[in-house]
């Protein structure tokens, strides 16, 4: 391990505004659905709500069963902690791939490998920063729930279940970081992973079998929550992600002294000899790196618009018992006095925000091929610039909207299917297809920063961030109208709950545009390799 402490400095000052960004949004989610609490549940009703959540199949599913909606930690850990959990183990994915895998794709490990450094301190000082990442997060959970009044016993269990599951997946993609030779695969494989557990998690919590649910001890993402925060905390669960981060660590350190420099333990399938003609353009080429990645989030938020819409016709049945909850529901739906169009609005204000996050992805491969010098490459042929840019921004521009089309469509077909009206169908996807502009504008911001300053291109992850955050707690909270309005959704109209806005459509449409020729024309104006 020589050079260990070095390459923890070095690993720590090129990931410290990535891990301060998701470490700071996570917490601030935590303290504030606490202190909402009494806003949002009568503690006299709860054990009425905490029978009705129990006994209903889709709420348990969407989030878990509650186990002491009394007291605000509890209904905190209920509401937010699984969310919170899945997105820490997001963070310590990207992380790690970021600090391990990636580094060593762009060549940068072999540079440090050169000099004194250990075979394996590269690895271990990426894995390290991402556990004081996750532990920097519990322990600001545990300190921001005390502080709002909550248990001390509680906090600390709950703050250690989401820094234990985190550090789990970062086991997981230090192993995954092994097994593949590309950045972007082992950040997909890791992710996969988590997206594998939570739908476990789900299907276990949704079951009315009591076999079935005892799979939900399988899935990391649900043992900060079978730890019972706030509900005589079973510690020794914590345990189980603990002795889980152990294993998938040293796993990867194994792995890693079995395979090659700049290779991954899966071979990397042999291509053919010479190009097909389908290649011989910079569009082409653009649509076969972005292929994976538009594969996968189309099966992944097509399932889930799948498993959400199987829950459509059940919710006036779910809260009928439950004002509070239901008082939520709409205002997340755009005030919908239907259930079902509130339901409707509300899954679609998540999957837009989700889009987003696919066209900002689609169209950052861009600066990875420059970063690696291939962008270059390609721009020594006949290829333009503009040309350039254009082939990586039509797929990152119409693949989302096309998906959010998709996703409203399928979201909608077990209404369609129980109640026999078909044009349901056509609603809903013409929802999603109204909310595409919001997407726009988020990639017309990732366009702009690209152009002019490619340095400050996580700024968009912030509006990213801030969006899914209104999203997810805005409507739970009760929030301002002014400050849930700050996102690139808030002016478009939500069908079919609100009627037609063509202005807002338009006007939003004409803002993206502008965005994306202000950004071609700074990319058109600096230098290639973006410094």
């Amino acid at each position: 391990m020589t050079g260990l402490g070095t390459l923890l400095r070095l690993a720590l000052r090129r990931g410290r505004w990535f891990y301060l960004a998701w470490i700071l949004a996570l917490t601030a989610v935590v303290p504030l659905t606490a202190a909402a609490y009494e806003q949002i549940i009568d503690p006299a009703n709860a054990d009425l709500l905490i029978a009705t959540m129990t006994n209903n199949p889709t709420m348990r599913a969407m989030l878990g069963p509650p186990l002491d909606l009394t007291t605000a930690g509890g209904f905190t850990v209920w509401r937010v902690g699984t969310f919170v959990a899945a997105m820490a183990g997001i963070m310590a994915v990207l992380g790690v791939v970021r600090s391990t895998r990636a580094e060593e794709e762009d060549g940068r490990t072999e540079l440090l490998r050169s000099g004194s450094t250990g075979r394996h301190a590269p690895l271990v000082a990426g894995v390290l920063l991402a556990l004081l990442a996750c532990a920097t997060l519990g322990v600001l959970v545990a300190v921001a729930m005390s502080a709002v009044g909550a248990p001390v016993a509680g906090s600390v269990a709950f703050g250690a279940g989401l820094a234990l599951v985190g550090a789990t997946f970062a086991g997981v993609a230090a192993v995954a970081a092994q097994l593949t030779a590309s950045a972007r695969t082992a950040s997909a494989l890791g992710l996969w992973t988590l997206a594998a557990a939570y739908t476990l998690r789900a299907v276990a919590d949704g079951s009315g079998d009591d076999a079935v649910r005892q799979l939900a001890w399988g899935s990391p993402v649900q043992w900060m929550a079978l730890a019972r925060p706030y509900a005589d905390e079973r510690w020794w669960v914590l345990a189980l992600p603990a002795v889980a981060t152990l294993l998938l660590v040293g796993l990867a350190v194994v792995l890693e002294a079995r395979r090659d420099h700049g290779a991954g333990l899966w071979a990397a399938r042999r291509g053919r000899g010479e190009a097909a003609a389908s290649f011989a353009s910079a569009g082409a080429l653009a649509r076969r790196l972005q292929r994976g990645q538009v594969i996968g989030w189309t099966i992944g938020l097509l399932l889930f618009a799948l498993a959400m819409g199987s829950l459509s016709t059940t919710f006036d049945d779910m809260l009928e018992q439950v004002p509070q909850l239901r008082a939520i529901f709409e205002r997340a739906g755009g005030g919908a006095e239907q259930l079902v169009e509130a339901f409707f609005v509300a899954m679609l204000s998540i999957v837009a925000v989700l889009v987003a996050v696919v066209a900002v992805q689609l169209f950052s491969r861009l600066a990875a091929e420059e970063q690696r010098g291939h962008a270059e490459l390609v721009l020594s042929t006949g290829a333009t610039r503009g040309r350039l840019l254009g082939a990586y921004l039509l797929v990152a521009a119409l693949a989302p909207v096309l998906l959010l089309v998709a996703v409203g469509a399928v979201l909608s077909l077990n209404q369609a299917r129980t109640t026999g009206e078909w044009g349901v169908v056509g609603e809903v996807a013409g929802a999603g297809a109204a909310l595409a502009p919001g997407g726009l504008v988020v990639l017309g911001i990732a366009v702009l920063l690209h152009g002019w300053a490619p340095r400050l291109a996580w700024l968009t992850w912030i509006v990213v961030g801030w969006s899914l955050a209104m999203v997810w707690v805005g409507a739970a909270l009760d929030l301002p109208e002014w400050l849930t309005g700050l996102t690139p959704w808030s002016p478009l109209p939500q069908l079919p709950v609100e009627k037609m806005d063509w202005p807002a459509v338009l006007g939003m449409l004409g803002l993206a545009v502008v965005l994306l020729g202000l950004g071609a024309v700074g990319y058109r104006r600096r230098d290639i390799s973006g410094a």
